[in-house]
């Protein structure tokens, strides 16, 4: 349970982290291209999170068994369960991350629509 929640914890770190460049992104196109604020912002939530899970999808396919075997048989070499362990992790970081960025577009667009 206690690893969870330290997944739990990085995962709204990077979201945060993608708020703040989401949230100057926006500031720069009200005083660019005088968009709204919040349009914009929850525009670039939305790019920001289907990039996130769309890199968490392909991160957690490449560590599948399927790819692994692929990638052993083509490099003849065998993989670790470390860089299979570090690629499911990367995979969960950025899919959760994405969907709660996601999860809070929707909750802003529930509120200010």
């Amino acid at each position: 349970m206690h690893h969870y929640l330290e997944v739990f914890a990085s995962c709204l770190k990077e979201a945060a982290l993608f708020n703040v460049v989401g949230a100057a992104t926006a500031v720069g196109a009200l005083v660019f291209f005088d968009i709204s604020l919040f349009d914009s912002f929850g525009f670039i939530v939305l790019i920001e999170s289907t990039g996130l899970m769309l890199v968490g999808g392909a991160l957690g396919v490449s560590g599948g068994a399927t790819a692994r075997k692929v990638a052993e048989f083509l490099s003849r070499k065998k993989l670790d369960e470390r860089s299979v362990q570090s690629s499911d992790a990367k995979a969960t970081l950025y899919a959760v991350t994405g969907i709660i960025l996601f999860a809070e577009g929707a909750l802003m667009s529930a509120i200010l629509g």
